[in-house]
């Protein structure tokens, strides 16, 4: 169940189902029984169905802004450090001794993008709190708090995640984990003919992933 709060605009609830491989990532969304909308990251491309607004965007990530499809595969989902480029980021960090267990601070590196970040630990080295920085100042990207690991029947887990963002908070429970079904297709369908179909270049396709991901600016 993946809560969401932007602004003052209050929280709602989503059923959602993830679903990864490698690095890509596929998530669908359900609002009670009506499918809300599929965002899939293949490599550096994004597809995302908006269902309720007959809506479809679709394009290349930026080279020069933003994470990069990796990073934002890992930010979506951050317990998963076993991703190559953000194990050798954390296994490079500088390490030390807090009061709750281990502090680490250091960088992520991967995609030709470097993001300051530390990541606190608790004392059987599980992961609290992780916060990303922008590029070039000190301000937060991303704030990722980790609820208490669970056993589930593909593995242990955070119970919930929460993200925060400068102007949304988004948080996920976790009721099951297990080895996803092989997928036939991971870019979600298009709707009909009267749907709206946008690309990343378009302006308004980027107003509408800057909304998403709560802020004025995803760089």
């Amino acid at each position: 169940m993946l809560s969401v709060e932007v602004g003052s605009r209050g929280r709602s609830g989503l059923n959602t189902r993830w679903a990864a491989s490698g690095e890509s990532l596929a998530i669908v969304a359900y609002a009670g029984p009506v499918r809300a909308f599929d965002a899939t990251v293949l490599d550096d491309s994004v597809y995302l169905a908006l269902r309720p607004y007959d809506l479809w965007v679709e394009g290349l990530l930026p080279k020069e802004e933003g994470l990069g499809g990796g990073a934002l595969v890992f930010i979506a989902r951050p317990w998963d450090f076993g991703i190559p480029w953000v194990r050798s980021s954390v296994e490079r960090a500088r390490v030390e001794a807090s009061e709750a267990g281990y502090r680490l601070d250091g960088t992520l590196s991967g995609e030709g993008r470097d993001h300051p970040f530390t990541l606190e630990l608790n004392r059987s080295a599980e992961p609290v709190r992780l916060r990303i920085q922008h590029r070039d100042d000190e301000r937060t990207l991303v704030t990722i708090r980790y609820g208490p690991v669970g056993r589930y029947e593909f593995g242990r887990a955070p119970r919930w995640i929460e993200w925060s963002r400068p102007s949304a908070k988004m948080r996920l429970e976790i009721e099951e984990q297990s080895r996803a079904k092989p997928m036939s297709r991971w870019i979600p369908p298009r709707g009909g003919d009267d749907w709206t179909i946008l690309t990343l270049e378009d302006p308004l396709a980027r107003d509408i992933l800057e909304r998403i991901l709560g802020s004025e600016e995803f760089r």
